[in-house]
């Protein structure tokens, strides 16, 4: 005999020889169910909030978009202002470092890593 089997024959052996005892549990469970299906039915639904999503909201800025005080800048330079295709020395000094050889290495490796890890799954 396996374990089920026992388990079974045991189950049986109670119902037969505890006959209240088994009317008793049946007839609880039942009566939990009728009571858990009822309040399931005759529960009061509850209302879902709405929710106001921001297109539905009109935009208003909280100032207006001013230009900066400055004389020497006219209306032209904020919308079409001319770069320069050369540095000067000065702009090359201030705005430029030239990056050391370390860190190109290091770049480098995190680039290839980055690379590795797009191109691994690749067949």
């Amino acid at each position: 005999m396996n374990f089920f089997e026992i388990i079974k024959e045991n189950l049986q052996n109670f119902l037969r020889e505890n006959t209240k005892i088994t009317a008793g549990i049946t007839i609880l469970l039942v009566a939990l169910a009728v009571f858990a299906f009822a309040s399931g039915i005759f529960q009061e639904k509850k209302k879902q909030e709405t929710f106001v999503f921001p297109e539905q909201i009109p935009f208003s800025a909280v100032e207006n978009f001013f230009p900066p005080k400055e004389d020497s800048i006219t209306e032209d330079y904020y919308f079409s202002r001319e770069q320069n295709s050369v540095w000067s020395k000065d702009e090359f000094d201030r705005w430029f470092s030239v990056p050391s050889k370390e860190n190109v290495e290091a770049l480098g490796k995190s680039n290839e890593k980055i690379a590795n890890e797009i191109l691994g799954a690749a067949p």
